[in-house]
């Protein structure tokens, strides 16, 4: 009989030590879930207009490293000191509407679409310039001019 006490009262103990577990399982689970979704509303928030967005040329990404689209970037500027400027570089890659009202009336998603077909325009007119050894398009010249500046 003690023996089956004994059972049963490890049987409760472990009982509701499972209990415990799974209640501190899914308040933990819970508390983790906010401090991400937190985590990132916060971070949204605070991220700046799509300067950042923009400037990352997307093709070249995929080819190369960001060490190597900076030192492109500061490359084409020392072949062209006339654009050497956020507003400038900005300016030429948005058609040189007026980057704050553009940025706050598009989505950047349109932007980038629009940049990626002045890319394959320049491709097509051979518009195109030769940084370090690497062909580039105006416009992606450009993007990696910007993306050097807001980079560094």
């Amino acid at each position: 009989m003690a023996r089956l006490t004994s059972l049963y009262l490890r049987w409760l103990t472990l009982k509701t030590y499972i209990e415990m577990k799974r209640r501190l399982f899914f308040i933990s689970s819970f508390a983790g879930i906010m401090s991400i979704g937190a985590f990132a509303f916060i971070r949204w928030m605070l991220s700046t207009s799509g300067d950042k967005e923009l400037a990352q040329p997307k093709f070249l990404s995929r080819l190369c490293d960001q060490n190597t689209i900076r030192m492109l970037g500061r490359a084409y500027l020392t072949l062209k000191p006339g654009e050497n400027g956020n507003e400038t570089l900005l300016g030429d890659l948005l058609d040189g509407k007026s980057t704050k009202i553009f940025l706050q009336a598009k989505d950047i998603l349109v932007a980038e679409s629009q940049i990626e077909k002045r890319i394959k325009a320049d491709f097509d007119t051979n518009n195109i310039v030769v940084v370090q050894g690497w062909v580039l398009s105006i416009t992606e010249a450009r993007q990696c001019a910007f993306f050097s500046i807001v980079s560094s």
